[in-house]
């Protein structure tokens, strides 16, 4: 299976693609690098259009399009936990007109809960750079009266699956997360999965289900309007936005891989000059102030180091985290 075949040979050192040409032979037509961007650059978001990943990219998108002298289009290609949009992207020429909004989803999780994938992240991909970092939140609906992971696990225990939690999706972080915290404490759950997060969020604060995990831009809303019951943060630290809600960690969960994230991807053999130029108009984007406080309102973070090889790292980090995880989870999309 794919997912046991990445995780097995994840080789830093070879996907980091030392030996890049600056010269690309495409189709026989030679590209150079130089230059690039000669035409519009299509960017691949794996979601549909309104929710934080595509608000993300938008802003990247519009403030880099500046910074490289020719427009960046977002394309929403949403379906199969992001894996449609990948598979795409994975088929393109590596001449920087066709990038993937790459998320832990597509990957770090999708090699390991689908037994047939048709990319393979070490294999078809190159990384750019990480773009901006979030958490999830897992939240109650207000009539559960559960206001602590403390209280959940002992509902739980003496309602075994009687609770139910909404996600965007089987394999998607927003169901694994809630999974891992279940399997850690010994309880049973209810999973409902949702072609997205929104709608999941909709039934959570609806009372239709009892729980929901969800990006910060998702659940803080409902949670300052009343709606939702913040219960424990999916991330390495506590979110200035909600000072007295613990990580995973603090509830004594080990184990867990860590806040998500967003990172752009190319297609494998991309030239590194151009990978250089996104990375440097990557980081120019968080310098910016104006640019900085439109991801804030979207809760997210930029990250704390720029280009490949830190995404790389992180993958490979957490590839050799989710794959027993999903095992034990036993979760298969196919």
């Amino acid at each position: 299976m794919i997912g046991h075949q990445f995780f097995e040979k994840f080789d830093l050192r070879r996907l980091l693609g030392i030996g890049m040409t600056t010269i690309l032979v495409l189709g026989g037509t030679r590209v150079a690098a130089a230059d690039w961007p000669e035409r519009p650059v299509s960017v691949y978001v794996p979601v549909a259009a309104g929710g934080a990943a595509d608000a993300l990219a938008r802003v990247w998108g519009a403030y880099v399009s500046k910074q490289i002298g020719n427009t960046i289009v977002i394309e929403n290609k949403p379906g199969a936990n992001g894996s449609i949009a990948a598979a795409y992207v994975a088929k393109q020429r590596a001449d920087g007109y066709a990038l993937l909004f790459g998320s832990t989803s597509t990957m770090s999780i999708n090699p390991f809960t689908y037994s047939k994938l048709s990319y393979n992240p070490g294999r078809d991909f190159d990384p750019v750079t990480e773009i901006a970092v979030t958490s999830q939140i897992l939240v109650a609906n207000p009539s559960t009266k559960i206001h602590s992971v403390r209280e959940l696990v002992d509902q739980a225990k003496a309602n075994p699956g009687q609770f139910t939690y909404g996600s965007a999706g089987i394999g998607n972080s927003t169901h694994l997360n809630v999974a891992f915290l279940a399997k850690h404490f010994g309880i049973e759950l209810t999973h409902v999965p949702y072609k997205g997060a929104a709608p999941a969020m909709v039934d959570l604060v609806s009372g239709q289900v009892n729980f929901a995990a969800d990006a910060q831009s998702g659940a803080l809303p409902q949670i300052k309007a009343g709606k939702a019951i913040p219960l424990v943060v999916f991330g390495n630290e506590r979110l200035p936005e909600l000072p007295g809600v613990p990580t995973v960690a603090e509830v004594g969960v080990t184990g867990f891989p860590g806040s998500g994230w967003y990172r752009l991807m190319a297609p494998k053999g991309m030239p590194p000059e151009i990978v250089e130029r996104l990375t440097d108009a990557t980081r120019k984007f968080w310098a910016d102030d104006n640019a900085r406080k439109q991801v804030a309102d979207l809760y997210m973070v930029g990250p704390k180091a720029f280009g490949p090889e830190p995404v790389l790292k992180t993958m490979e980090r957490e590839t050799q985290i989710w794959g027993p995880i999903v095992k034990s989870l036993g979760i298969r999309n196919n």
